[in-house]
């Protein structure tokens, strides 16, 4: 199922009475989660992914235990800066409204395979360019869409996945911390670290959360970041040597579920549900949570230089001037 027809007038009439999420990543692991949870709550969810095959498959399977469930395919390659805009221009023709957008989707060239940095279709590296450019434009991009609809039905929200891996002092694992340093900000000088690069795009999502949740203000739409859990069994790690995959299957992942550092998909998915839909949560912006509780995020993502700057050094990446009043 597409939208790359125009919608009729009726369907248009249609879809005002009806909240319409868009979740990134929405054909597996916590994506395709929170897409069961707020189609079960009433939702139409727009799932903007890469693989159309996977994600066709997807709508099969929640449509078999819910045949009601309001679910449409978009292609968005993250990737790509061009897809993002097509992407755009796309949900423009189907003028739906836009309640939630969940920036979902995540990618990493892996953290100890030798190999990388892989880029994107821009030259971007693949990590910073996935995790965060392309959700950067994808959202500045669907801003006067939000506005709309928070001014019709009084508010609509933005979710970013982002993780504790972003904190130096979260706890997590060891290995190099989190730190934007600009003159080298996709670390493609000297010897390339995926894992840092990893955390360092994840350090971006906290930021550009903050920092947009300061430029909307009062305008009813809100912005939070969440840290869904370490959730082996997701696809994050297929950039990974065999070895590791082994190690991270068959060692590490049963270790960590003894010490209840884990969680699963669904729970990953409920934290994106959450974020999205609880009544508590209206109009709380620029925060940020673990297991659906707020939380204090990183010393650095606090830093409203460090986020201005990177919000300036995005816009030039992506080729979007200032607009929208931002």
């Amino acid at each position: 199922m597409t939208m790359a027809e125009p919608s009729e007038e009726t369907e248009a009439s249609a879809n005002k009475g009806c909240k319409v999420c868009i979740i990134t990543g929405a054909n597996g692991g916590v994506g395709l989660k929170a897409t069961e949870k707020y189609a079960a709550a009433g939702y139409e969810v727009i799932m903007a992914c890469r693989d159309q095959t996977k994600a066709e498959d997807a709508i099969s399977g929640i449509k078999r235990a819910s045949p009601d469930a309001k679910l449409a395919f978009m292609k968005l390659d993250l990737a790509s800066l061009k897809s993002v805009r097509q992407f755009v221009d796309e949900f423009h023709t189907a003028a739906k409204p836009l309640h939630v957008l969940c920036n979902n989707a995540g990618m990493t060239s892996g953290f100890r395979n030798g190999k990388g940095p892989f880029k994107t279709e821009d030259g971007f590296e693949v990590t910073f360019g996935i995790n965060h450019l392309g959700h950067f434009l994808l959202t500045l991009l669907l801003l006067d869409d939000l506005k709309k609809t928070a001014s019709e039905a009084g508010e609509a929200r933005i979710v970013m996945t982002t993780s504790s891996l972003h904190d130096p002092d979260g706890g997590g694992m060891r290995g190099p911390s989190a730190h934007l340093d600009f003159d080298n900000l996709q670390l493609l000088e000297g010897s390339f670290n995926g894992e840092l690069a990893y955390k360092n795009s994840k350090l971006a999502n906290v930021l550009f959360t903050k920092e947009l949740a300061r430029r909307l203000g009062e305008s009813g739409v809100t912005v939070n970041a969440l840290c869904p859990g370490f959730i082996p069994s997701t696809g994050l790690n297929r950039n990974e040597s065999a070895m590791t995959r082994f190690m991270m299957a068959n060692v590490l992942s049963p270790m960590l579920k003894l010490k209840g550092v884990t969680r699963t998909e669904d729970q990953g998915g409920e934290c994106v549900y959450h974020a999205g839909t609880d009544p508590s949560l209206k109009g709380k912006t620029g925060g940020y949570y673990r297991d659906c509780k707020e939380t204090e995020s990183s010393v650095e993502s606090n830093d409203t230089a460090v986020a201005k700057k990177l919000w300036d050094v995005s816009t030039q990446m992506v080729n979007l001037e200032e607009e929208k009043n931002l």
